[in-house]
């Protein structure tokens, strides 16, 4: 009886882990573990950013439906954030009143991945989105999918 139902449950339970999606199997069994790896580190950051100026954010964002405030801090970022984990560089700007704001991130590399740095001036290279329900249908859509939501 344990067998009729174990062994449908754990065949169910692979070919739902192998279907499309965010599930990349590009270098074999260890591109799928980095990847799962990857997908760990992006579900939040923790750390603390020290920068060698002073500089200000007062900002939160809930689910990045209803943000509020403002920042602009370009530092060094010590922990877990952008996927990765160890000393980066990051700078972000973000502002937002309630309904209506705009986020940008830029994540340099940490000890495990080397995502290519990032441009201040270049969307491509950071991560950005509107937030706010009216920031969610507005232009810019620059959004990539690492920033969504916050």
């Amino acid at each position: 009886m344990v067998r009729r139902v174990l062994i449908p449950g754990l065949v169910l339970a692979v070919v739902l882990a192998a279907l499309p999606g965010c599930t990349r199997w590009e270098g074999g069994a260890p591109g799928f573990v980095k990847n799962r790896v990857r997908d760990a580190l992006c579900i939040g950051d923790l750390g603390v950013t020290v920068t060698t100026t002073p500089q200000f954010c007062f900002y939160g964002a809930f689910f990045s439906a209803v943000a509020f405030g403002y920042g602009d801090v370009d530092g060094t970022f010590y922990g877990v954030g952008g996927g990765d984990i160890g000393a980066m560089r990051i700078w972000y700007n973000h502002y937002a009143l309630g309904a209506w704001g705009r986020e940008q991130v830029g994540w340099g590399d940490g000890l495990l991945w080397n995502f290519g740095g990032f441009d201040r001036n270049d969307p491509r290279t950071l991560d950005c989105q509107g937030v706010g329900f009216l920031g969610f249908i507005t232009p810019p859509f620059d959004a990539r999918p690492n920033g969504r939501p916050t």
